[in-house]
Order: C-alpha cells, then structure tokens, then sequence
C-alpha cells in the first residue's frame, strides 16, 4: 500500500502533512483532501449527478488562489485551509467526472 501512495505526485513536506502519533502522512494535507474527495466520484455516478462544467471549474479556484499565493510568497496557508481547498477541489473533480460520464451516456442513446 505505501508503494502505491508514494506513486501520487506530492512534495510531502512534513510540515503541511497531517500528523498521526506524532508522525507525518504520507501525503501533504491538501492531496490527502483531494483523494478523499475523490472518494465521492462513484456516488455521484451512481446518483447520475450532472452539473454544468462552470461549477466545476470554479470549485477549483479556491485550491488554485491558495496554493498560488502560497507559493508566491504572498501568505502563508494553514493545513486546515490546504484540506477545505483540496476537498472542495476533489469534489468538483468527482462531479466533473459524473457529468461527462452522463453526458456521454445520453449522447451514445
């Protein structure tokens, strides 16, 4: 299972991973609450969730301004805002995916 972790692209700096025992994750907070929103991805599926792409689109921008201006030097982010971006960004990925999926079903019929 660590193998198959370590794969996932994160810089895994101690410092913005969560801490269990005292120990660092694996993954940094914000891919951590990405993966955990893409948990949702089968239930929206299945529920035949569609929304329009713009929604989406914009429930990646909260992650994008924090890790931009984080990066950029201009503000320091906090673990508990890296997990509500990176969930949130998930989640909008997870419906993305529902969308096109029902999109692509209702084309082929």
């Amino acid at each position: 299972m660590r193998e198959l972790i370590e794969m996932i692209p994160c810089h895994r700096i101690p410092e913005r991973c969560l801490h269990i025992n005292g120990k660092p994750m694996s993954l940094c907070t914000r891919c951590f609450a990405i993966l955990l929103g893409y948990i949702f991805t089968p239930i929206a599926v299945f529920a035949a969730l569609s929304i329009p792409i713009w929604v989406s689109i914009l429930m990646a921008v909260p992650m994008l301004i924090d890790g931009f201006t984080q990066r950029w030097n201009w503000r320091k982010s906090s673990n508990s805002i890296r997990f509500l971006t990176g969930f949130t960004f998930g989640i909008g990925q997870a419906l993305f995916i529902s969308t096109v999926v029902w999109k692509t079903v209702e084309w082929l019929n």
